[in-house]
This record gives C-alpha cells, sequence and structure tokens, in this order.
C-alpha cells in the first residue's frame, strides 16, 4: 500500500496520509511520518474550517494541521473568452 502526503506542497519534514475516514465521530485515521524510520498510525479530529461563501468548501485534513486547508490549494479555473 502507498499512501500520499495530503499536506500543502513541502519538502521536507513531518508528512501526514490519510488512510481511512472514521465518519460518525467526525475523525480519520491518519499515518504520519518523518523519513522512512519515523512512522507513526494515529487517530485525528477533521479539521473544522471551511471555505468562505455560502457554498462552503469543508477542509479536508485535521484539526491543527499546519499550512494551507486543501480548499485554499485549489486551482482556480479562468474561462478565455474569443475576441
Amino acid at each position: 500500500m502507498a499512501v500520499q502526503c495530503q499536506l500543502a506542497t513541502h519538502s521536507d519534514g513531518e508528512h501526514s496520509g490519510l488512510l481511512d475516514d472514521l465518519g460518525e465521530y467526525g475523525t480519520a485515521l491518519w499515518l504520519r511520518w518523518r523519513g522512512a524510520a519515523e512512522v507513526e498510525l494515529i487517530v485525528l479530529p477533521d479539521c473544522p474550517v471551511v471555505s468562505p461563501g455560502p457554498d462552503g468548501e469543508g477542509c479536508c485534513l485535521f484539526a491543527d494541521h499546519a499550512d494551507q486547508h486543501t480548499w485554499q490549494d485549489a486551482v482556480e479555473e479562468t474561462l478565455s473568452l474569443p475576441s
């Protein structure tokens, strides 16, 4: 099984990958690692932050994560109209 780091782009430090959403309790099972030798399996509460606006998108990371929320690094779509 391969687990990919879910945090915003970074080259070193601590990494966190989602393993399973535990659902009803607002928690998820995460794998946290720093290098190949330091690996930890932990249950973390979901991040409660949502994007601004009436249809706010929820962050898909854990509470108190560093850096950006998942909806902040989404690529904006641009519509080009013919001139």
